[in-house]
């Protein structure tokens, strides 16, 4: 059987191949590649699961602005004015509760309705327990989620205050959801309610 030699780099005669340094090399190469990319996946985890939870406040935020479009225009002064979510929770928690999770859509006769039928709403689809389990469900709801509401009067020179009685049939309406996620963050949408007859 006859051999073929061939002519390698700096001029030995050897078999056709890579030497042991050659493979070392490709190897380390290819190893600060690949590190390089899995080094992008926890950044790319983190930004998703961002996303996700700025998605959720935004949706818990426009959620409770078209509740409160529905209501009446002066139930903004007596029942949304300054109100957050974290003084439902006293009722939640109580032994036995005065409300559960769940909230019933649409409630039953008798039971309360309008404003606080929506905070209540509010606060279950912020926390997402579950209907059984008193536990929030996975993937839903918002991690030390808290919604908060500010009414203020839009005066006819167009600045806003706290003026009591106001006198114009104007308000601005800030609905805000605060959550720890990675640190602090909040999700706020402003709007306007002007009284129609």
């Amino acid at each position: 059987m006859q051999e073929t030699l061939f002519l390698r780099a700096g001029g030995r005669l050897g078999r056709p191949g890579l030497t042991l340094i050659e493979v070392l090399f490709a190897m380390t190469i290819m190893a600060v590649a690949l590190l390089g990319v899995a080094s992008m996946f926890p950044a790319a985890l983190r930004s998703v699961m961002t996303g996700g939870q700025t998605s959720k406040a935004t949706m818990l935020v426009r959620e409770m602005l078209e509740m409160i479009q529905t209501d009446t225009f002066d139930s903004l002064d007596n029942d949304y004015k300054n109100f957050s979510t974290s003084s439902l929770l006293p009722d939640l928690m109580d032994d036995p509760p005065k409300f559960t999770c769940p909230v019933k859509t649409p409630p039953a006769p008798g039971a309360f309705v309008g404003p606080e039928y929506n905070k209540r709403k509010w606060l279950c689809d912020m926390l997402a327990v579950g209907s059984n389990s008193g536990t929030p469900d996975a993937g839903q709801g918002l991690t030390g989620g808290v919604g908060s509401i500010r009414v203020d009067c839009v005066n006819p020179n167009g600045t806003i205050n706290g003026t009591v009685p106001c006198p114009t049939e104007l308000r601005q309406v800030t609905v805000t959801v605060t959550w720890s996620g990675q640190g602090a963050r909040s999700v706020s949408l402003v709007t306007y309610v002007a009284k129609t007859d």
